[in-house]
C-alpha cells in the first residue's frame, strides 16, 4: 500500500483509486468522484495505519461576511486559525447556505492550502483539493496521502474564498447565513455512518484528530438601515456625554483598532462620523475632531454641509 512519489512517501494513491471500484459512485460527475477518492484515502489511512489520538486543541474555521446589493457578486473568505504547527493532512467540512438567497459560483483554494502537495503527488495532485455543491451546502475536501508534514496545511490564514451572486429579489437589509457543518453524505462510500467535520494529521505511524470550532458568516444585502436623527447631534461627541474632548478621540481610536471593550452607541457613531456623516467611523474622524479641540476649525466644520 505504499507508493514512492518523488522525494516524499505517499500511501493513499491506491486508496484513492480503489474508490472508483464502487459502482454506486460511478454515476457521480468526475469532480465528485475525485473528492470521494480523497475521502476514502482519509478514512482508510485513519483505520489502517498506526494508532489514533485525539488532540485537546480545536482548529478554528472562521467564515467571513460580505455586504452587497441584491443581484451583485459577493466574495467571502474562510480562514483557519489555531492550526497545529505539525500540520493537517486532511480537512473535510461543508458550509450550508440558502440557495434561494445566494448562488455559489466558485470556491478557490487560499494561500494556506497551497503547500506544494499537489505537485509532489504528481498524477494524483488533482485529488488534493476539491469542492462540490449539493444544492444546500458546498462540500470542501483537502486531503493528501503524503506523510511528509512539510506538505501539510500548517499555517493560519485564508483557506478558501467563496464567490457567488446574491439573489436579485433579496430584500434590502436581509442576511443569508453561511454555516459550517458536516457534509451531508456517508463517511466513505458504502458506510452507514454519516460524515462529521474532519481535521486530521495522518503520519507514518500515528493519526491525530482535532475537533473544530466554528464562526459562521453571511452575505448581507445593503440597504434598509435606519439612520439616527441628526436633530440633537453633538458632532464629535462619540461617548454622548454632551461635550467634545480628547476622551472622544481616544474612544474612536480604540473602536477603530477593534478593541472589544470600546463600545460606541448608534448615536455615538452618528456623532463621531464628522467626515462622511454616514455613521462609518474611522481614523479620519479622529483627526478632524482633534483639529476642533485644538481650535483649528469651528464646530460647524464638523457638521454636515447644508
Amino acid at each position: 500500500m505504499w507508493m514512492k512519489k518523488g522525494t516524499s512517501t505517499s500511501r493513499c494513491g491506491i486508496c484513492r483509486m480503489t474508490t472508483h471500484t464502487y459502482t454506486f459512485w460511478r454515476s457521480m460527475n468526475m469532480k465528485k468522484m475525485r473528492i470521494v477518492s480523497g475521502l476514502l484515502a482519509m478514512a482508510m489511512a485513519a483505520v489502517s495505519f498506526g494508532t489514533t489520538a485525539f488532540a485537546a486543541d480545536n482548529v478554528q474555521v472562521k467564515v467571513g461576511t460580505d455586504t452587497v446589493k441584491a443581484g451583485e457578486n459577493f466574495s467571502v473568505d474562510v480562514e483557519l486559525a489555531s492550526v497545529p504547527s505539525t500540520g493537517l493532512s486532511s480537512i473535510d467540512f461543508a458550509i450550508n447556505y440558502d440557495k434561494d438567497a445566494v448562488k455559489i459560483t466558485d470556491v478557490k483554494l487560499g494561500a494556506v492550502g497551497d503547500t506544494g502537495a499537489k505537485a509532489a503527488e504528481g498524477d494524483l495532485g488533482d485529488t488534493l483539493f476539491n469542492w462540490y455543491d449539493n444544492g444546500k451546502q458546498i462540500v470542501i475536501v483537502w486531503a493528501t496521502g503524503l506523510t511528509d508534514s512539510k506538505y501539510w496545511v500548517s499555517k493560519d490564514g485564508v483557506f478558501l474564498t467563496i464567490t457567488g451572486t446574491a439573489s436579485a429579489s433579496a430584500a434590502a437589509g436581509s442576511e443569508s447565513k453561511l454555516t459550517v457543518a458536516p457534509a451531508d453524505r456517508a463517511v466513505y462510500p458504502g458506510a452507514s455512518e454519516k460524515a462529521s467535520t474532519y481535521f486530521s494529521a495522518v503520519g507514518a505511524d500515528k493519526t491525530t484528530n482535532y475537533e473544530g470550532s466554528f464562526t459562521n458568516g453571511s452575505v448581507k444585502i445593503a440597504g434598509g438601515e435606519t439612520q439616527p436623527d441628526d436633530t440633537n447631534a453633538v458632532w464629535g461627541d462619540a461617548d454622548c456625554n454632551g461635550t467634545v474632548d480628547v476622551n472622544d478621540v481616544v474612544l474612536i481610536a480604540r473602536f477603530c483598532a477593534e478593541d472589544g471593550t470600546a463600545v460606541i452607541s448608534t448615536d455615538g457613531k452618528r456623532n463621531a462620523d464628522v467626515t462622511t456623516h454616514s455613521s462609518k467611523v474611522d481614523q479620519e474622524d479622529c483627526s478632524q475632531i482633534l483639529k476642533f479641540i485644538a481650535k483649528l476649525i469651528k464646530a460647524e466644520d464638523l457638521a454636515p454641509k447644508a
